[in-house]
Formats: C-alpha cells, structure tokens, sequence
C-alpha cells in the first residue's frame, strides 16, 4: 500500500515506472509473434493495456490540486498546467 501511495505522490515516478514497463510489453509482445507463442502476444498486449492507458489515468494526476496531467509528453512536463506548482 505504500508504493501505490508513493506513486500517487510523485507523478514523475509514475510516468517513468508506466514508461519502462511499455517498453518491456512491446518487446515481449514482438517475442511471442517471432517464437509463434500467441499467449505471451496476447499477455504483453493485456500489460500494454493497463500500463499505457489505465495507469496513467490513475497516477498521472498533480499531487496538489488534483487534476489529470496531459499525457502526451508526460516525461517533459515540470509543472503543473493547471496550478502552475512545480512537480516532484
């Protein structure tokens, strides 16, 4: 329960954890279609899913007023377009 709660804190941490593990299901994903093993296409697919498109719904949000961050570049945003804080 920790973790989940130092993720809502820092966005940045979310955005890079949602990131690596994107890369990592796009890579196992073009495994699973050279070696023709359709579960493990179908795993990385699943796994892309929720850390590509429902996590960042969840995490990717400012830590002091609230609001979802864009996510279209969230790995270069410093501050926050809506309360204008910076982000940790």
């Amino acid at each position: 329960m920790g973790f989940w709660i130092k993720l809502k804190e820092n966005p940045r941490l979310a955005a890079r954890i949602c990131w690596t593990i994107n890369l990592f299901c796009f890579a196992l994903g073009a495994a699973g279609l050279l070696i023709d093993l359709k579960i493990l296409f179908l795993a990385a697919i699943l796994l892309l899913i929720v850390f590509a498109f429902i996590l960042p719904k969840i995490l990717w949000r400012c830590p002091y007023c609230g609001e979802q961050l864009p996510i279209n570049g969230m790995m270069r945003i410093d501050t926050c377009p809506f309360c204008g804080k910076k982000l940790p």
